[in-house]
């Protein structure tokens, strides 16, 4: 059963709160990862983004789970 998040009588998606908090990780984790010069010579620098939106949203499921919202 998926979980809704309610913010001040709008039921919110468990996902999307989930997807909401990856997407400003992967910002910073990107904003971090882009000040060396290891990411200048990657070939596809979007792929990597997705790529880590994508690590970074498979990770919090378990952790969401693990607080009780049961995704």
């Amino acid at each position: 059963m998926i979980a809704d998040i309610n913010l001040g009588g709008v039921l919110l998606p468990g996902l999307l709160v989930i997807a909401l908090v990856a997407f400003f990780c992967t910002l910073v984790v990107i904003k971090i990862v882009s000040s060396t010069s290891f990411y200048a010579a990657l070939p596809c620098g979007a792929l990597i983004e997705f790529a880590t939106f994508i690590a970074i949203f498979t990770l919090l499921i378990p952790g969401m789970n693990l607080l009780g919202w049961y995704l």
